[in-house]
């Protein structure tokens, strides 16, 4: 019972937190306040105002939907209220007490709605220990979040490896006979490959490059050795070849199968515009 009593709170709690995010207040002026004391807080300094006598405080609220009307009082009261005329309507509204606050008499706050096409509203309170401050609620519309696609898509591969040139190294991505290589480019970025292999016999390294499911070419290796280059755990690698990928107009698919029993290593990457 605690237990979901918790979570019954962890919830509210992140429903308050959501509120608060979507809505903020804007302080409203009272076109004929009586009297004021200002209250401070360590989070704000504001005034509020009570009526004089018998009078009521007028508020514009052209363009206004919801209102909130803050209250304190300097004496303790037995059920205080206060009333909004709309026209020739009233609307009755209970302050609940709060806390206290250094000597005040904190209450809730109070929300209620303004009807559509009016100008201005009058807020009525008889007891005269009580000050109020109203406050136009605004309701923040979220910025739609704006979806970034990247510009490489890795979709496939059999592993990564280390290769070395001089004191540098960088990853490669291996694809072999039974798992080959794919990747996506996005948002009309075109790209090269540098592809190497590892040399075990005197067969020759042999694999095809596939653009959107479509065969695009078969390339084969030499024998030769690359000298400046080096594998992790590889001991003869082939001189690299460079593929120029074919042109990407918007999103294009590609990949590397290998159509020899080698393992490949590939490194793709994105041309600059």
């Amino acid at each position: 019972m605690k237990k979901q009593i918790v979570i019954i709170f962890a919830i509210l709690l992140m429903a308050g937190n959501v509120i608060a995010q979507t809505v903020r207040t804007r302080i409203m002026s009272f076109e004929n306040p009586g009297n004021r004391r200002i209250l401070k807080t360590e989070d704000y300094s504001h005034w509020y105002y009570r009526s004089l006598p018998e009078r009521t405080m007028r508020l514009n609220v052209e363009g206004v939907e919801r209102i909130q009307m803050r209250s304190f009082g300097i004496e303790a009261l037995r059920n205080p209220q206060f009333h909004v005329l709309i026209g020739q309507d009233k609307y009755s509204y209970d302050l609940k007490l709060n806390h206290r606050l250094e000597g005040y008499y904190m209450y809730e706050t109070v929300e209620f709605d303004i009807p559509e096409n009016t100008r201005s509203i009058e807020i009525l309170c008889y007891p005269r220990s009580i000050y109020m401050r109203a406050f136009q609620m605004i309701t923040i519309q979220p910025k739609p979040k704006k979806v970034v696609i990247p510009n490489m898509e890795l979709k496939a591969h059999a592993g990564m490896i280390d290769v070395a040139h001089n004191s540098t190294s960088s990853e490669y991505y291996t694809f072999n006979s039974t798992q080959s290589l794919k990747f996506k480019l996005n948002n009309g970025r075109d790209g090269i490959v540098d592809v190497r292999a590892r040399l075990t016999d005197r067969s020759l390294p042999k694999f095809a490059l596939y653009k959107d499911g479509e065969k695009v070419e078969s390339f084969e290796f030499s024998l030769s050795r690359s000298a400046k280059f080096k594998a992790t755990g590889v001991r003869y690698l082939t001189i690299g070849k460079k593929l120029d990928l074919p042109l990407n107009d918007s999103s294009s698919e590609y990949e590397l199968k290998a159509e020899s029993d080698h393992l490949f290593m590939a490194r793709p990457l994105i041309l600059k515009k």
